[in-house]
């Protein structure tokens, strides 16, 4: 009665719907033009075989909705609320990667290509996005090999005497030492942006234009190398030219579409060039595509990311008309959302469509491929279960201080990182890793088995030691039908001849460790699970460490923040200055209230402060 209710009185303005189940979790996100006619859509009887809205609609219990001014509005709520909530039956893009663009501040002496996650108005100039950092990398080692840019970050630049190797092999004009006036530098710089902005033809041109000048000056050796120069170019371009009529900025989409999952592909073209290409596959929770397309592409863009020109997909969306108005806003040029049907653009759309599939038979193929080493796995080390669902455990300490333990989960060998967990090492004060691993473990599993989370195979870091102490947990928990392993790092065992033992496998109730082959891929795979447990032992380790060793004296008086800390330090230098320091000169120099100013004079010069009391 009460969702009756709502649904007859839902207004007739725009905003978002959130669907919730009876546990009152919210299943599934919406926005519309029209509350009342969308929310109403779901519950009719005639859905038009839209299986997935049957499907969702069983399972709401109640509605809540947000009203906004515009639908535009709504949109960007929608976006908000999905990452918020991350409901069941919604697309959810995780793409916790911020795309990375590469920034040349344009206004500073001297600038350089640097590599930045977020786009600011700065006055810079940035390139891309480029989806993976290996597209960064080939771009600005291309930059490098081609064009005698500086190389060197700020904090080096400003304190470099003599040039560095760059300079003696000719990749760089020792900028750092004054050796090139900002003349011949921006030249330099120029041709840089012509290479990131995609116009090598124009700088093509240009240095043809330098070749025939050096050789008229009989300059050989110069032409020479801006030859050479030139045909490196040219073969970079032709690698990446996507023959368009048109050069503008493009992102182009394409899908490829199994039972309950959808792979889509971004092609990233920037002045007719092929800057990059990202693959994103998600369940479609039952949606069509077209639902799908609309919720990827609003959630794709709502994260801070470059804006093109054009944006081109390979299916109607409702949303078209509103994206468009909502991308101008942001990008302050034109922005067009379009569904081709002839010409380039739908080429454009069927090579994306190509690489899309491709990516779901490469994944298939992957997925075939470890499903057999599961298998292989399985008999090898005589599991009674596939493990399909790995928990590894390392512990990390130098000489017993800051002890962690480190527990990673790999879900069908891929690792699933909203499951790892992290312990800081309670109850033990003292160099002994059983003692840690057996509290670690019974930390980890007597809450598991309340709860009935218990994976298929639980990995140690270590030998036969470590595995006795995972028995005894096992045996006071009562944990029954979870596989048990060790594996122990391999050593030599002398020097000259190199040879020693393997990898080995620790399996319990086995008198010998298994030693499988050093290239096999389940050996291999399990290496990856075990190094991934000492990575993340080793990052907490390492952060709770430098947290004790940077500790200030400052921290220890009252009233002193980290703002107030960081003013200190910049004024007086350091801890020794500050000490030096009379009230006079902290309340001056550094502008904290004297009573502040009271309160450190008196930290560092405690017994002298006591001393003057007792005379007066």
């Amino acid at each position: 009665m009460k969702l009756k209710n709502k649904l007859k009185n839902l207004p007739t303005s725009p905003g978002v719907y959130l669907m919730k189940d009876v546990k009152h979790k919210v299943i599934y996100v919406g926005k519309a033009k029209n509350l009342k006619n969308r929310v109403r859509s779901y519950f009719q009887k005639n859905t038009g075989g839209r299986l997935y809205t049957e499907y969702l609609v069983r399972r709401v219990a109640d509605i809540d909705f947000v009203l906004t001014e515009t639908e535009k509005e709504a949109l960007i709520l929608e976006n908000n609320l999905i990452k918020q909530f991350k409901p069941k039956f919604n697309i959810n893009l995780r793409d916790d990667k911020t795309f990375i663009s590469i920034k040349l501040e344009v206004a500073k002496k001297f600038p350089y290509p640097k590599v930045v996650r977020q786009i600011e108005d700065d006055g810079a100039i940035y390139f891309g996005p480029y989806a993976s950092s290996r597209a960064v990398r080939e771009t600005l080692r291309y930059i490098h090999d081609t064009i005698p840019i500086r190389k060197c970050p700020d904090n080096v630049f400003k304190t470099r005497i003599k040039p560095c190797l760059y300079y003696q092999i000719h990749k760089c004009l020792g900028t750092c030492c004054g050796l090139v006036d900002e003349v011949a530098y921006q030249g330099l710089l120029d041709q840089v942006i012509l290479i990131l902005k995609g116009k090598q033809e124009d700088l093509v041109g240009i240095l043809k234009q330098q070749m025939d000048e050096e050789s008229k000056g009989l300059r050989y050796e110069k032409a020479a190398k801006l030859r050479d120069h030139i045909r490196a170019i040219e073969e970079t371009v032709e690698k990446q030219r996507i023959h368009s009529l048109t050069f503008v900025d493009r992102d182009v989409f394409g899908y490829y579409m199994t039972k309950n999952e959808v792979y889509i592909e971004a092609m990233f073209i920037r002045s007719g060039n092929m800057e990059d290409i990202a693959t994103y596959h998600f369940s479609t929770n039952h949606n069509v595509i077209e639902e799908v397309f609309r919720s990827f592409l609003n959630q794709f863009y709502s994260q801070t990311r470059f804006i093109p020109s054009e944006v081109i997909i390979p299916v109607e969306s409702a949303d078209a008309k509103l994206l468009e108005e909502w991308l101008t806003e942001k990008k302050g040029k034109k922005v067009e959302i379009i569904h081709p049907q002839r010409g380039d653009k739908v080429r454009l759309v069927e090579m994306a469509q190509k690489n899309a599939e491709n990516a779901y038979l490469v994944s298939r193929t992957h997925e075939d491929d470890f499903a057999r080493t599961l298998e292989t796995l399985k008999e090898t080390l005589k599991l009674r279960q596939i493990p399909e669902r790995i928990e590894c455990f390392d512990i990390s300490n130098i000489f017993g201080k800051q002890a962690v333990g480190s527990m990673v989960t790999f879900q069908m060998g891929k690792p699933d990182k909203s499951r790892y967990k992290r312990f800081k090492i309670k109850t033990i004060d003292q160099i002994d890793d059983y003692a840690m691993m057996h509290e670690v473990l019974t930390r980890r599993y007597k809450r598991a088995v309340e709860e009935g989370d218990l994976p298929n195979l639980i990995m140690v870091d270590g030998g036969k030691g470590q595995l006795g102490v995972a028995l005894k947990v096992f045996e006071e928990l009562a944990i029954g039908n979870v596989d048990l392993i060790a594996l122990a790092k391999g050593r030599k065992e002398g020097k000259v001849s190199g040879e020693g033992i393997g990898e080995q496998i620790f399996v319990p109730y086995m008198p010998d460790p298994i030693v499988p082959t050093p290239s096999s891929p389940e050996l291999l795979f399990l290496d990856k699970v075990r190094d991934e447990a000492h990575r993340f032992a080793i990052t907490y380790h390492r952060k709770l460490r430098d947290k004790e060793y940077y500790r200030s004296p400052l921290d220890e008086i009252p009233g002193i923040g980290i703002a107030r800390k960081k003013k200190l330090m910049k004024c007086f230098g350091g801890i020794e200055g500050i000490r030096n320091a009379t009230v006079e000169q902290l309340t001056g120099i550094s502008k904290i209230p004297s009573k502040q100013a009271a309160e450190i004079f008196n930290y560092f010069h405690r017994s002298e402060a006591v001393a003057v009391k007792a005379l007066n």
